[in-house]
């Protein structure tokens, strides 16, 4: 995409607002806490409300990120990333006649980033770039509920993030340290975040009380995130498999309550890697940890979805193979600043990358400048400009890009447009 086109894109997106500007928000007592719900454009759709009668909900989203930097070591200058997805969500029961979920899931990814053109940070500043940068099929799934809905089984083609390590509140922000699920398993395994999809099952239980598990297999294949693997359905290029088991705890979802949601995590990568710092040496698999915390511990008032959250995340990755060693995350989220602003969402976060020391010790003793931690801050104001068009500028502060204390610190200033269609 041109970037002439993604600053149309923008514009159009942004003059729309006052065209389709919907009425004011629903009660507060009527709506999730932790979450603001996207209406979709096209809602009052005749076609849209015929098919959802037959059980076919139909997704879409159109994400534009422009960004710009102050200084990076290969220079500064303006990026634009574009995202467009489209989909369904399909109720088996009253299309095909049995009980479930199937999902399917296409997408398209285009543009350039600050990241990518001129900071060479490994956090990227604009989320929705990257893996590829093509058209590819995202999701095939099938998830089916048994026993009063605690037990549930989920398979198909999907990406395995899209059920382990998230957070109601990370992707508040622009960059994908947050947004997304945290970087140190994805730098340092086969843990897959979307769009990139992967063969697997998860199995999980959950209680009543708010108390669940979770288990599941995925075949770790890296050749499907290339630029030729957005539709590699085949297991030609399998490493291995990934096998992720998560504890949680989530409370307080009725509207009057203070929701918090507690994760602990375990992975396995069964797939050959190499040993950091010792040529020639390989593991034969690799396996890491996280922990994540959040919270909502201020409200104005109970009868209001209005309030801070704060959060927190650490995660651990192989002491022999994995590049990322530790990443840290957290940061706090106000939604409702003002009153008469309930859906909108003010939030501040840090991130940092620890690079394995097995890593710097080889580059110094290579006579190479040794990586040692990145660091990103982000403040952001996201606008609910209308029920299906968020409108989120940002600053960022990114310290030691890439982890080399060589490369110059840098300001980011980005944008993130996102239409629910």
């Amino acid at each position: 995409m041109t970037y002439g086109w993604a600053m149309a894109s923008i514009s159009l997106l942004t003059v729309s607002v006052g065209a389709f500007a919907q009425g004011a928000s629903p009660p507060s007592d009527s709506r999730p806490v932790d979450t603001v719900p996207q209406v979709p454009l096209t809602q009052d759709w005749s076609g849209r409300e015929w098919l959802e009668a037959h059980g076919i909900n139909l997704t879409g989203h159109i994400i534009v990120e422009p960004g710009i930097n102050d200084k990076g070591y290969k220079g500064h200058g303006w990026t634009s990333a574009q995202s467009i997805d489209f989909g369904a969500i399909i109720d088996t029961g009253k299309l095909f006649g049995f009980d479930g979920s199937l999902i399917v899931v296409f997408s398209d990814r285009f543009g350039h980033a600050v990241h990518e053109r001129y900071t060479g940070a490994y956090i990227q500043d604009q989320a929705y770039w990257g893996q590829g940068q093509n058209f590819r099929f995202d999701e095939l799934s099938y998830e089916r509920f048994f026993m009063d809905r605690r037990l549930s089984i989920k398979g198909g083609f999907y990406s395995m993030g899209n059920d382990f390590g998230g957070l109601p509140n990370v992707c508040n922000f622009n960059n994908n340290g947050q947004c997304g699920h945290p970087l140190g398993p994805i730098y340092s395994s086969g843990w897959l975040d979307n769009p990139t999809g992967q063969w697997g099952m998860r199995v999980k239980w959950k209680d009543p009380s708010g108390w669940y598990a979770q288990a599941g297999v995925y075949d770790v294949n890296p050749s499907r995130k290339q630029a030729n693997g957005g539709f590699k359905l085949s297991f030609v290029g399998t490493t291995g498999a990934l096998i992720p088991v998560e504890f949680g705890y989530v409370h307080g979802q009725s509207p009057r309550a203070y929701p918090g949601t507690y994760k602990v995590g375990f992975y396995l990568d069964t797939s050959d890697a190499p040993v950091l710092g010792a040529a020639g040496q390989t593991a034969s698999h690799r396996t890491g940890e996280y922990v994540q915390l959040e919270q909502r511990f201020w409200k104005p008032s109970l009868d209001t979805v209005r309030g801070i959250s704060a959060f927190a995340i650490a995660t651990q990755a192989d002491a022999a193979t994995g590049l990322m060693r530790h990443s840290w995350e957290a940061g706090l989220s106000w939604r409702g600043t003002f009153p008469s602003r309930e859906d909108d969402i003010l939030s501040l976060a840090w991130t940092r990358l620890d690079i394995s020391a097995r890593t710097r010790q080889a580059e110094e003793a290579a006579g190479k400048a040794g990586q040692t931690n990145e660091q990103l801050y982000e403040l952001n104001y996201g606008v609910q400009a209308t029920h299906w068009l968020i409108v989120r500028p940002a600053v960022q502060y990114v310290i030691r890009p890439g982890a080399y204390t060589s490369r110059p610190d840098s300001f980011v200033f980005s944008l993130h447009l996102q239409a629910t269609l």
